[in-house]
Formats: structure tokens, C-alpha cells, sequence
């Protein structure tokens, strides 16, 4: 399972990538000397900084917010966001215009399980199935998030609670993302 997720995503980023360097260029970002990255390349200039996802050396551990949350995390998540660093991705699917997230360093990481409990923890106070969000829509309350148990990629409202099944595991939908 996590192997097809680390090579789904591998696969999305080259794919994410050809299409920046198709058009002339890597991708650009705004730098700040206080929030660095692995993923930055070169030097700085007029600032901004060109840029790549970056695989980590290590894989995160997430053993400490599984027992905080007394939650087995499903693989896939781990998968997702304990190998790469990265900006976000703004990507399509099926329609769906989407943000993919990724942490950009060591320190967005831990902002990211920061509010991967919350938003755990405001599930379990609303009394439904705990999920993990991947991306940010369009709308303030729309995710694209992983159901914890089954694995299957959902739309999310959080305002209603509807849930929508997108794909039915992580790989698969990384596969059909289209930059």
C-alpha cells in the first residue's frame, strides 16, 4: 500500500514538473530567509526561488500523534506526508480544482499534524468516521481528505458531513490528478 503511494506520488510530481519545465522554467516561489526548504534550488533572485519536491532523507514517524490520538493512521497517509517536502500543488480532478498539500519543511510538518488533530479531534466532537485531509477546494468547507479506515479518497463538507467517495485508495487518485 504505501509503496503505490510513494510511487503514485513520484509519478504526479515528475508529471507536475514537465509540465513547468514544458513551458520553459521550474517553478517559482516566493523566498523568506526564515522558512527554508530542501526543495529550494539555486539562490535567491528579486525574491523568488526556484524550487522542486524534495524526497526526504528519513521518513516521518507518526507514532506520537497515533497514540495522542489513540488512532492507528491508515499507511497511505503516512506515505503521503512522511517522504516528500513541497509547496502546494494546484491540480485538477475529474473537474475538481483542488490544492494539494505537502509540507515544505520540518517545521510546516508539524504545523500540518498539528492540524491534522484538529481536525480529527472536531470530527470525533460532530460524532463522524475520522478522515484525513490531502488537499483544500475551492470552497472554505470542502476537502479532499482520506477516510482512516477504508482508505478510500473522499469530497468532504464539513459543514453538512457529506462525503462523496472519489477514488477508492490514495494511489489511484494521485494517478488520475492532472496538473
Amino acid at each position: 500500500m504505501a509503496d503505490q503511494v510513494l510511487s503514485a506520488l513520484e509519478r504526479l510530481f515528475a508529471r507536475w514538473l514537465n509540465q513547468g519545465t514544458n513551458q520553459g522554467s521550474l517553478p517559482l516561489c516566493q523566498w523568506d530567509a526564515s522558512w527554508r526548504s530542501p526543495c529550494e534550488l539555486g539562490e535567491p533572485h528579486a525574491g523568488q526561488i526556484a524550487w522542486r519536491p524534495t524526497r526526504r532523507d528519513s521518513a516521518e514517524d507518526f507514532s506520537a500523534l497515533e497514540q495522542a490520538l489513540e488512532l492507528t493512521l491508515h499507511p497511505a497517509i503516512k506515505a503521503f506526508y512522511g517522504h516528500w517536502f513541497s509547496r502546494p500543488l494546484p491540480l485538477w480532478f475529474k473537474g475538481l480544482q483542488l490544492t494539494l498539500l505537502q509540507p515544505w519543511n520540518g517545521d510546516d510538518l508539524d504545523l500540518l499534524k498539528e492540524n491534522q488533530i484538529g481536525h480529527l479531534l472536531m470530527l470525533r466532537k460532530l460524532k463522524r468516521e475520522p478522515s484525513l485531509f490531502l488537499a483544500s477546494c475551492r470552497g472554505d468547507m470542502a476537502l479532499v481528505s482520506l477516510d482512516n479506515q477504508s482508505g478510500e479518497v473522499i469530497f468532504e463538507r464539513l459543514d453538512s458531513g457529506k462525503r462523496v467517495v472519489l477514488s477508492p485508495d490514495l494511489a489511484s487518485f494521485l494517478a488520475r490528478l492532472e496538473p
